[in-house]
């Protein structure tokens, strides 16, 4: 026999009444000799039907106290390491142990408590509690109990008034920590606000692991939940328990509640339930008692359809669980359809795996081994039940489950008598004997109580010193799922049984194996009814059309690209220079292809796609913008850079790499920035919460691609480019009427031109379009294909019609007159590159005799155009020039002692439009001079074979200067085909 000291301590309690002795102030009974502390269990054996009530293990319970009590007696330290300590007697303190039944009332179990706390008189007998206090041994030292907490509440409160501590396994209203109330009360779990915690993180909160199992629990992430209680302290607490824990652990939950009587009537059932149905919540927890109670509830809940649906999920405290597992349940019936699938979260005891829980296991299946300790046990039961009659407590000591399984408050009753023990003996082998004998205050006792530790059965013991709570951290808290039982189950008749699936410890939760929901899977379902959802995706129309346009672009770039390749030898083509016409269709191909990523959204690919596309859009944009923005700036600063110089007769010669400077450092500039930007703050797509329903529930969406530092990373690119765009135009601008070749100046000019337009007009209306995603689309498509389609255009149109036309041979060579002749001066071929000024002895030699020759020419001409003049009828008669007066003849022949010879590559307009003077009947000479009579002539003219008209040779469209399209480059020689075999000359004779 295991409990062999309780069953002396009982002997000698039935023949030694007259040795037992108390006095004020000591919660120790005196018998003997021996200090005995009596721990009277206050719990429900029965119902109010007077049936035996061991849904939450009250018949275990007292197995485990009495299991504890004789450990403390013995010092057995198997479960509880420190109660080792106490072998041999040490602690000099005995236990004791009796029970007391409540029948789930209130008042019957204030009546009891009043006795058992009355120290003026005694009763002690050899058999149980027959119901008429025959048997009680006052004082208790701790009384142990109650179940409900609106029992343990005007109990507590007697208790406290006479000075016993009280602990509860199982009562969690959070009103009981209120100590002007309870003033000695102490619990073994958590309260309501502890054991809403577990709920909370189980329905919304996070994933974390906890244990040895790698294993984690998954999020359920539900928003929305019903909580229906009874209205009672219990219920009441727990509720707001509930509330309390969302607001704090998701604030954005939204926890309705609604309470009843568990005395309501059917029709009052409905009106609650049908309340519940109105809110469209998916998930529910009912705190709710007895099972008969509940059983109405739920078939009311499936009648209203918000439970067995296979898409409403209801989970309850740990009040219900017993009248599910084990019943039969016609298949189909409203309560197999409501059960399936549901939940019951409770604080445990403890769990296979932990030494102590083990240990109480072993020791209550050996209790219920013996048939000495079982008639023990059955000595400890209350005889009566609340009707008076005699309670046939065989229906629960004679299953063959009675002491197998520990129940759900056995470990916390084990766990309050070993606080209770080891603080009082720590008391006792503390007191200074010098002081007197000990006497076990109420309060200090207490005070012990509340601030021991250790690990017992049921986890770690810690309380709250303060409210005499324990802390949740410390405990267990487990999800059971009851689900169908194919050993038990039929063709017609199922039977439920409960399987742990989820296990909170250490603040977090543990998945022990998949909850099978009331659907009968393991897929979370939702926790609000599914609604239609406009989410503004493009348009499969419009996207179309920008695909359409996004391929109008692609074809373009490329078809121009290949032309570009195979008309690179021919003439048009060199002189725009192909590596810029090749750098311009790469960038416009870029910028059309940021019309792909920019049609994707979540309505064609993933989430992830959609997010990879937002990526991919500025880079396609800014770098495909830089390149072709870069090339044209490129190609007009050239340009200037030529005529600047030439006009101030200096000698610049601007290479390859003088003109890729700018364009690598805008292109580095843009690539550095969308490398920082996508290393740091990648951009995203994000769907955005246009409108919602009541119940928050989203209506209309959109897709928007989103980072935090957009706008800061948008702003670097916009000014590097916009700003760099309006400096290449005001450059554009100024060289507008240079005469190149096909005039492409003037063409740059409104390429960019039509960029800047777009930019200044196009992106504001898109940032304005930006919440109308068919609108944004469509004005970001029309922007990128105008700047594409307007540049491609503009650069390479006029070059294809231009190498579609025979180019016109023109006279080359010197001035001549009569069989002599002037060539121009020139210079080597290897210096014939940029402008230069003529210094060496050699070249200003060549052009002082040119001069002269040039200065008998120009007297002779005049001459003989003056007898012309004189004389209608001279040579013919047949031509008379009409521009050209005898005094800008004269002035023609002022030639002073200062003249000096330039010669230069590319003229600035205003000299190619003076070479250009020459009317179609070919006798006009334009002349400059100065006030110092020093002439600059830029039209060096001959007189023509037939009849002595002076014929201008000019280096713009005659001697065909050949700049390159951008007025850089002079070419020497154009090695082409024999119709194109013409040298290009860059050098114009200036006489001052």
């Amino acid at each position: 026999m295991k409990l062999w000291t309780l069953a002396e301590i009982s002997s000698e309690l039935a023949a030694a009444a007259p040795q037992i002795s108390s006095t004020p102030d000591n919660n120790l009974v005196t018998l003997n000799d021996k200090s005995l502390c009596h721990l009277p269990y206050v719990f429900p054996f029965t119902d109010p039907s007077g049936s035996p009530f061991n849904s939450i293990g009250t018949y275990e319970g007292l197995a485990a106290i009495a299991l504890a009590a004789q450990h403390l007696n013995t010092g057995d330290g198997s479960i509880v390491p420190e109660v080792a300590a106490l072998a041999g007697n040490q602690c000099g303190v005995q236990f004791s142990v009796a029970a007391f039944d409540t029948a789930l009332s209130e008042s019957i179990a204030v009546d009891q408590i009043i006795q058992i706390t009355d120290r003026n008189s005694q009763f002690v007998s050899g058999g149980a509690d027959d119901g008429n206090n025959d048997v009680l041994l006052r004082p208790p030292c701790v009384i142990l109990g109650a179940a409900r907490s609106a029992v343990t509440m005007p109990t507590s409160i007697i208790s406290g008034l006479r000075g016993f501590p009280q602990i509860s396994p199982i009562s969690t209203s959070p009103a009981l920590d209120d100590k002007s109330q309870y003033k000695y009360f102490a619990r073994t779990i958590p309260n309501d606000d502890g054991t809403s915690v577990p709920l909370i993180a189980r329905l919304n909160g996070g994933t974390t692991s906890g244990g040895n199992d790698e294993s984690k629990s998954s999020l359920w992430g539900v928003n929305f939940l019903a909580v229906m209680y009874v209205d009672d302290a219990y219920g009441n607490a727990f509720a707001q328990g509930i509330q309390v824990a969302a607001q704090e652990m998701a604030p954005g939950m939204q926890v309705q509640t609604y309470s009843i009587s568990n005395n309501a009537d059917d029709a009052q059932i409905e009106r609650v339930i049908a309340s519940m149905a109105e809110s469209e919540f998916m998930y529910f927890f009912g705190i709710l008692y007895p099972d008969a109670f509940v059983d109405k509830v739920m078939t009311a809940a499936v009648n209203a359809g918000i439970a067995g649906t296979g898409k409403h999920t209801w989970l309850f405290s740990d009040s219900v669980g017993s009248g599910i597992i084990g019943r039969n349940f016609t298949v189909g019936s409203p309560l197999e359809r409501a059960y399936r699938g549901t939940g019951v979260l409770s604080a445990r005891g403890g769990i296979p795996g932990i030494k102590a829980f083990d240990a109480l296991v072993e020791g209550l299946r050996e209790l219920g081994e013996s048939e000495e300790d079982k008639e023990y046990l059955n000595s400890l039961l209350p005889k009566y039940n609340a009707l008076g009659e005699v309670t046939n407590h065989a229906d629960v000591t004679e299953s063959d489950s009675y002491l197998m399984n520990p129940g759900l408050v056995a470990p916390f009753l084990y766990d309050a008598v070993i606080s209770t023990g080891l603080a009082a003996c720590n008391l006792k082998m503390n007191h200074n004997t010098t002081a007197g004998s000990f006497a076990l205050n109420g309060g200090d006792h207490y005070n012990a109580i509340v601030n021991s530790t250790f690990e017992g059965s049921s986890g770690t013991i810690l309380f709250d010193s303060e409210t005499g709570t324990r802390n949740p951290k410390s405990a267990l808290f487990s999800l059971v799922n009851f689900v169908d039982d194919p050993d038990a189950s039929t063709s017609t008749v199922v039977q439920f049984k409960s399987q742990e699936t989820d296990l909170f410890e250490s603040g977090a939760w543990r998945s022990l194996k998949p909850f099978v929901f009331n659907s009968g899977n393991t897929i979370v379902p939702a926790d609000l009814p599914e609604t239609d959802v406009d989410r503004n995706y493009i348009p499969t129309g419009l996207r179309a059309v920008g695909l359409t346009l996004c391929g109008l672009i692609i074809i373009l770039s490329i078809g121009f690209t290949v032309w570009t390749k195979k008309k690179e030898k021919k003439y048009v083509v060199r002189a725009a220079q192909p590596i810029f016409l090749y750098i311009i269709t790469i960038g416009t191909l870029l910028m059309g292809c940021a019309i792909i990523p920019l049609s994707l959204d979540p309505g064609v690919v993933s989430i992830e796609g959609a997010s990879r596309a937002c990526v991919s859009i500025p880079w396609l944009l800014s770098c495909g913008f830089s390149m072709t923005f870069s090339a044209l700036f490129t190609k007009t600063h050239r340009i200037l850079t030529i005529m600047r110089n030439a006009a101030a007769f200096k000698r610049v010669k601007v290479t390859p790499l003088d003109v890729a400077k700018p364009m690598v450092f805008l292109l580095l500039i843009n690539i550095i920035t969308l490398a920082v930007w996508t290393a740091i703050d990648p951009v995203s797509s994000k769907t955005i919460v246009l409108e919602t329903n009541r119940l928050g529930q989203a209506t209309e969406t959109e897709n928007r691609c989103q980072s935090d530092h957009r706008g800061i990373f948008l702003a670097v690119l916009g000014i590097t480019n916009i700003g760099a765009l309006l400096v290449a135009f005001i450059e554009a601008y100024l060289a507008r009427n240079i005469a190149v070749e096909l005039s492409e100046s003037a063409y740059i000019m409104k390429a960019i031109g039509i960029i800047l337009l777009v930019c200044l007009m196009g992106i504001p209306v898109s940032i304005i379009a930006s919440d109308n995603t068919e609108a944004f689309y469509f004005i970001v498509v029309a922007i990128i294909f105008v700047v594409c389609i307007s540049i491609l255009c503009l650069i390479f149109v006029p070059k294809i019609r231009a190498s579609m036309k025979p180019r016109v041979k023109k006279h080359r060579g010197g001035l001549s007159t009569g069989g002599s002749e002037i060539s121009p001066t020139s210079l080597n071929e290897s210096e014939s590159s940029g402008i230069k000024i003529l210094s060496s002895p050699v070249a200003i030699a060549q052009l002082e005799e040119e001069n002269r020759k040039l200065k008998n020419l120009v007297t002779g001409s005049g001459r003989r155009l003056s007898s012309v003049l004189n004389d209608p009828e001279a040579d013919g008669g047949t031509r008379r020039p009409s521009h050209i007066s005898n005094d800008s003849i004269a002035e023609s022949d002022v030639v002073t002692e200062k003249e000096k010879r330039v010669t230069f590559g590319s003229p600035n307009s205003d000299d190619i439009e003076e070479m250009d003077a020459v009317d179609e009947e070919g006798v006009d000479i334009e002349e400059e001079g100065n006030a110092d009579d020093e002439e600059i002539h830029t039209a060096v003219t001959g007189v023509d074979e037939e009849g002595g008209d002076i014929e201008e040779e000019g280096n713009a469209d005659d001697e065909e200067i050949h700049t390159g399209v951008d007025g850089v480059e002079v070419e020497e020689e154009e090695r082409v085909d024999e119709e194109e075999n013409d040298k290009v000359d860059d050098q114009v004779q200036i006489g001052n």
